[in-house]
């Protein structure tokens, strides 16, 4: 690898791209490791920290370009008023979001250049993969966090795969993927024992997981209405969307459920206490049961605001319980200073929903207890369950409509079976046109409504599991995990040499 300059930056763009390929729905694994393989020598090849720099942000804005398009999709949905926006925005993103890489890569060849005894390709690749890991976990947690598609959704595929997670969370799996993918770099040894770690963590995964067992769980119906982003909020469709939603929820065997389920903001207006549209609510809540929605709430005060809410609404079409959406999406979901800058805020065209306080644990009689979450909120990892005892189930309510058919909307449910397992709870999901899913505590989907289906599923919440090492302790096991590749990093400079020849390994 001796090209330089825009050669290089161009090579290490397309490795980038070719490597998001990997990730769901595709998972042409393969590219994956072709994709390692040459951020690896690429990051070897070049003169110190800028130009390593350089090359890893080209590779990540290839790679975050490919794996977030879909959001390109949102600015085309019907009027598309800002349609001309939505590439320009996505590429900008990428190009930020580049950076992380880039940061790894300018800050490990750093290291290796200024303590040269971690010349050792073994040595050196356990170094990038250190510097890739906490590059990943500053991009899920600087500028309120984009977690999307760590890389450790490579493995979504093979459930058994996944169960690294209980231990150190995506993040600690992600710093063990990376070694795997990028284990050709360092020659045909650290091959042969990446294809051994990987068969032995799936046999050590699958010996874990528990039979797949239908439990004695209350029953929920998820209702799937698969209503057109276009058609969601007009005036004229409001009485019949709300009347499907109710249909949808009495259909057979509704006497015998504990809960129905809709999806994020599923009522196609603002839902405020007393309001008669509960009334119409509250005939999809089962005998002895509840009705558990997405909705914007509002409180009947217009200087008060609206939230992105899940409400729980009794027989008598009474909100008896509600959370509010904590982790909102900046431009999408809120401005930012919208209330200091309301004129900006008007022009820009789009309203804000109020952050609520904090996350929660609901316990209702008759129900196990379970914390909310809404939508983009399930991407992030150790985030998704509220203080206090421990839920026994996760509800993930979402309104992927904006996304169509792209790749997004199965990204965003391999995150949720990534926080299953990660905190050992099952996790049922509502989605407004898919993909709806029960996904039990080893992370594997038990039954699922395909994109733009319409559709119920009828399903017992899943047996929890005991508490994972991850969710006792969420990311100080990955601290501790990247403590003991550090350890190893040092015992590795002690005995390998300072230098390499980059054909040897090969």
């Amino acid at each position: 690898m001796t090209l330089k300059g825009w050669r290089a930056a161009g090579v290490a763009f397309l490795a980038g791209a070719l490597a998001a390929l990997a990730m769901p729905p595709l998972y042409w694994l393969p590219l994956a490791i072709v994709g390692a393989v040459i951020f690896v020598w690429l990051w070897d090849t070049a003169a110190g920290p800028k130009s390593a720099l350089l090359r890893g942000w080209a590779w990540g804005t290839g790679h975050f370009a490919v794996g977030s398009y879909w959001i390109v999709e949102a600015f085309f949905v019907p009027p598309a008023d800002y349609g001309p926006l939505g590439p320009p925005i996505v590429i900008g993103l990428a190009a930020l979001l580049g950076f992380f890489p880039g940061m790894a890569a300018g800050a490990a060849k750093w290291a290796a250049q200024r303590w040269p005894k971690l010349g050792g390709r073994y040595a050196r690749l356990l170094l990038l993969a250190i510097a890739w890991t906490v590059a990943e976990w500053l991009r899920g947690h600087v500028f309120t966090g984009y977690s999307w598609n760590p890389l450790a959704h490579v493995w979504a595929f093979a459930v058994p795969l996944l169960q690294g997670a209980a231990l150190f969370g995506v993040y600690g799996l992600g710093l063990l993927t990376f070694m795997i993918l990028a284990a050709p770099a360092a020659g045909w040894r650290a091959s042969l024992l990446a294809l051994v770690v990987v068969a032995s963590a799936g046999f050590a995964g699958q010996s874990v997981m528990a039979p797949v067992d239908a439990g004695d769980g209350p029953m929920v119906r998820i209702v799937q209405p698969n209503t057109p982003q276009a058609e969601k909020w007009r005036p004229e469709n409001r009485a019949r969307q709300v009347n499907k939603l109710v249909d949808m929820s009495r259909r057979d065997g509704f006497d015998k459920l504990s809960a129905v389920i809709w999806p994020e903001t599923a009522p196609p207006f603002i839902v405020e206490p007393g309001s008669p549209a509960l009334e119409v609510m509250a005939k999809a809540v089962p005998p002895d049961g509840y009705l558990l929605t997405g909705a914007a709430r509002g409180t009947g005060k217009r200087d008060d605001g609206v939230w992105n809410s899940l409400l729980v609404i009794d027989k008598a079409g009474a909100i008896v319980a509600s959370y509010d959406k904590v982790h909102l999406v900046p431009l999408g979901e809120y401005i930012p200073f919208h209330k200091q800058l309301a004129p900006v805020s008007g022009f820009i065209g789009r309203g804000s929903f109020e952050e609520g306080l904090s996350r929660m644990t609901l316990d209702l009689p008759r129900l196990p207890s379970f914390s909310p979450i809404i939508c983009y909120e399930v991407i992030f990892p150790a985030a998704v369950t509220g203080p206090g005892a421990r839920p026994r189930w996760l509800l993930n309510v979402t309104n992927d409509a904006w996304f169509g058919l792209s790749s997004g909307p199965y990204q965003h449910l391999a995150s949720a079976r990534l926080r299953a397992v990660e905190e050992g709870l099952p996790m049922i999901r509502a989605a407004n046109t898919g993909v709806s899913a029960v996904i039990d505590a080893y992370g594997r989907v038990l039954a699922a409504l395909d994109m733009q289906q319409e559709g119920i599923i009828d399903h017992r919440i899943p047996a929890t599991r005991e508490p994972t090492p991850y969710g006792r302790w969420g990311d100080g096991t990955l601290l501790a995990l990247l403590g003991l590749a550090g350890l190893l990093l040092v015992a590795m400079s002690r005995f390998t040499p300072s230098e390499i020849t980059t054909n040897s390994s090969r």
